[in-house]
């Protein structure tokens, strides 16, 4: 048969030419039987274009995208993570639980992927883990430039990702402004660690404890919203030097 829109031989459900339907219809008032492109009953002159064949497509799209926003809700509502060591993350002073909006800037959007990532490594689900690094890395270089506490986040989702000569570079970014950073001592101690570089390690962590004193008592924001982690990591620190 010919396609009734573009002329072009055709057959089964749809023209594979211009995708246009071959199906029949069928008049809505007497169900006489008509063209796939007619727009009234030959037989009783009632129109059948009045509405779209194409409604349940459209329901059936609203009802997955529907279904999408409400499986993406829990996994974007930046839960409270822990840093590994079940010593919590303080990522969302103040949260009521509430989910977050789907929208942001570039870096809330990334701290929340973070916060997801992290979650994940708790959960011991590296697959959930691997989805979300790939957008997470994606998400912080949109974010550019990073003060010190985003390129913290970074490097622990490099680490996480397995990226761990980037994860020490992206701490080393931090330690050339400030040597005794204390995050970002510890995410280049763990980086090196991962990577079985224990001298290196050692020497991090060495690091981490002569600064300690003076360092923790600095009024950093990135102090404040991790300074239920700090303790952790002189301890790890002083296990490990």
């Amino acid at each position: 048969m010919n396609c009734p829109s573009c002329g072009a031989e055709a057959s089964g459900n749809f023209c594979a030419n211009c995708g246009a339907s071959l199906r029949e219809l069928t008049c809505p008032a007497c169900r006489a039987k008509l063209p796939a492109n007619a727009r009234f009953c030959t037989n009783c002159g009632t129109a059948v274009r009045g509405r779209s064949r194409n409604l349940p497509l459209y329901f059936a799209a609203a009802a997955v995208a529907l279904l999408v926003i409400i499986l993406l809700l829990p996994m974007l509502r930046g839960p409270q993570v822990t840093n590994g060591n079940g010593t919590a993350f303080n990522t969302q002073p103040g949260s009521t639980g509430a989910p977050p909006p789907l929208t942001g800037t570039p870096r809330e959007q990334a701290d929340r992927l973070f916060n997801r990532i992290m979650e994940a490594r708790e959960a011991g689900d590296s697959a959930e883990m691997r989805r979300f690094v790939p957008m997470a890395l994606m998400a912080y270089e949109q974010a550019a430039p990073l003060d010190d506490d985003g390129l913290y986040h970074l490097a622990l989702v490099q680490i996480a990702g397995q990226q761990l000569a980037d994860a020490r570079a992206t701490a080393q970014r931090i330690l050339d402004r400030n040597p005794n950073h204390l995050l970002a001592l510890s995410v280049a101690a763990d980086a090196a660690a991962a990577a079985g570089d224990s001298a290196a390690a050692r020497q991090f962590y060495t690091r981490i404890v002569e600064a300690y004193p003076t360092e923790s008592a600095r009024d950093l924001p990135e102090y404040r919203d991790h300074s239920r982690i700090l303790p952790d990591i002189r301890a790890r620190a002083e296990r490990n030097r």
